[in-house]
């Protein structure tokens, strides 16, 4: 079977119709019988196992695709890509749980689930870690426990389990499959949340530091800092669009590592007046005594033993209760979020050639969001841009044996893994390396990250239709153009105004109204001519395509 993309109808329009919705999408997301004791149930189990029946015959080619030099690029570009958004992250939720969980659970989940994955699942490209939108779920938690009196790592363990129940019974009906029913519309509302998650969480740092008026001194030299972050990250990441400067190799090097030059330079920076201004720092415990060469990893609370208590509290069912019916609408989220990614990182213009995986992938997020949490460890979900990056990242041209060069992936494990393996070894024995970065360029990351993925969406090259005349646009429709983006920033809202609610762990329903509204709602509201210019993967006059493919940020 070849991947048929999001939007073509049934491969076998004479199938049997056994469901509500459409039964088969394609290569990875096609309706299979069921294996060993559910083999007569179509639909339960199937999927997982022809998962497992595809790929893992092919293992030993993961192994050996792996002696390349795009293994080597790939993975040292991912593990600062990557590891520069998780410390920011650590260190955001580090500040809003009082210090409870930082970056040593973060790195920690970030390397053992990763590493796990990358030997274990059927599509090791897909990268995992414990994303912006889990660190505002998280977030949400910590206020929700304080405001019900609960112990807050026994909620999220308890929650783990209601989160690992719901995405392993998606993995096992092969639920996965209608993700294709996504189309851009949902694509681009979706990439701008989660992408404004990243932006808001990095102001509000910047902020609270301005708002402290006893040293105004450390307040502006943070400011400083983060402006740094951003303006180094920003322009050479830009560069590489220019022609007049440089090589065209070195300044897509130089944008490839962007991010990790700016914390650097923000880094080295913040020593330059020695003691004379204070600079807050990134704390990986509160008191963890790495004095040793190879550290035993210690919560950031460390006042608590990793095995987290969920039996012997005050309220444990209340607490059982409550994470379970927060675990409905959280699951649903990552219903999207971890389908999503793997849909992005396996469209037929990633070129990969060992097929596509759905829904064991989304077993596995089960199985680590079960376990984590019991440890005291965040969630993880499949990560966007990070996995379609990952995939470009491995892409190359080769010369065929009649000369012509065709583009082609080192599909393979040993790069994933190795990534995973640094961020791990960067907790465990380099932990006073990291404590040096500022908490402020940990900020500007986060939103660096939140910005460059709002740029790249449609969306955003669309918002300049509603203050343009039509007789100076390049947009096809205008008016439909505009109609159409109103109506995105009106769902946007809809989302950021819910999670700003009492009924905050209930915003993943909005999200999941993206489905029938694209499919019901904006038939009624627009011409097929318009839904195909405005809502396809080749939109106008933008870098629709690009951005469906590499920058849709989580």
């Amino acid at each position: 079977l070849k991947y048929q993309g999001m939007e073509q109808p049934l491969l076998d329009n004479k199938a049997k119709e056994t469901s509500l919705l459409k039964d088969d999408y394609g290569e990875g997301l096609k309706r299979i019988r069921g294996f060993g004791a559910f083999g007569g149930f179509e639909g339960f189990g199937g999927g997982v196992w022809d998962d497992i029946t595809r790929r893992f015959p092919m293992y030993s080619s993961d192994i050996t695709m792996a002696f390349n030099r795009k293994t080597v690029s790939a993975t040292l570009m991912m593990f600062l890509a990557t590891f520069c958004s998780t410390v920011a992250l650590g260190s955001s939720i580090q500040r809003h749980t009082d210090n409870k969980m930082g970056l040593s659970e973060y790195l920690l989940m970030n390397g053992l689930a990763g590493m796990i994955y990358s030997l274990l699942g059927c599509q090791p490209n897909l990268i995992l870690r414990p994303t912006g939108p889990i660190t505002l779920i998280l977030v949400q938690l910590y206020s929700l426990a304080t405001l019900c009196d609960l112990e807050f790592f026994a909620l999220v363990a308890w929650t783990g389990f209601g989160i690992g129940f719901w995405l392993l019974l998606v993995a096992f009906t092969e639920f996965s499959r209608h993700v294709a029913m996504l189309s851009p519309f949902a694509h681009d509302v979706f990439a701008v949340f989660v992408s404004s998650i990243y932006v808001v969480d990095g102001l509000t740092g910047i902020v609270f530091r301005l708002s402290d008026t006893s040293d105004v001194a450390s307040s502006l030299f943070a400011l400083l800092l983060s402006t740094v972050v951003i303006v180094i990250a920003f322009g050479l990441t830009w560069l590489k669009d220019t022609e007049a400067i440089l090589t065209k190799s070195f300044r897509e090097a130089l944008a490839d590592y962007s991010l990790a030059i700016a914390t650097f330079v923000a880094t080295v920076l913040s020593f330059a007046y020695g003691s004379s201004v204070a600079v807050q720092r990134l704390k990986v415990a509160d008191d963890s005594g790495l004095d040793s060469y190879f550290a035993y990893p210690e919560p950031t609370f460390t006042s608590r033993p990793w095995m987290v208590n969920i039996f012997d509290i005050p309220n444990m069912w209340y607490c059982a209760l409550v994470g379970f019916i927060v675990s409905m609408p959280i699951s649903i989220f990552f219903y999207f979020d971890q389908n999503l990614s793997s849909l992005l990182c396996q469209t037929p213009d990633c070129n990969i050639s060992k097929g596509a995986y759905y829904h064991t992938s989304i077993g596995w997020m089960g199985i680590f969001n079960f376990v984590g949490p019991i440890f005291g460890l965040p969630f993880v979900t499949g990560s966007l841009p990070h996995s379609p990056q990952m995939v470009k990242a491995l892409t190359s041209e080769r010369q065929k044996e009649d000369g012509t060069k065709e583009v082609f992936v080192y599909e393979n494990r040993i790069a994933a893994f190795s990534m995973y393996l640094l961020i791990l070894l960067s907790y465990l024995s380099l932990s006073h390396v990291i404590e040096t970065i500022p908490v402020s360029a940990a900020d500007a990351v986060l939103m660096f990250v939140g910005l460059d993925g709002i740029f790249t969406t449609r969306m955003w090259h669309r918002l300049s239709v509603l203050i343009t005349p039509d007789s100076e646009t390049q947009i096809p429709h205008p008016s439909a153009a505009r109609k159409f983006t109103l109506l995105q920033l009106l769902v946007l809202a809809s989302g950021w105004g819910l999670s700003m609610t009492p009924i905050a762990l209930s915003f993943p329903l909005v999200i999941a109204c993206l489905v029938p509204i694209r499919v019901y709602a904006l038939p009624t509201m627009f011409t097929k001519d318009q839904l195909r210019d405005l809502d396809s993967e080749n939109e106008g006059n933008n870098k629709g395509e690009e951005a469906a493919d590499s920058h849709v940020a989580a």
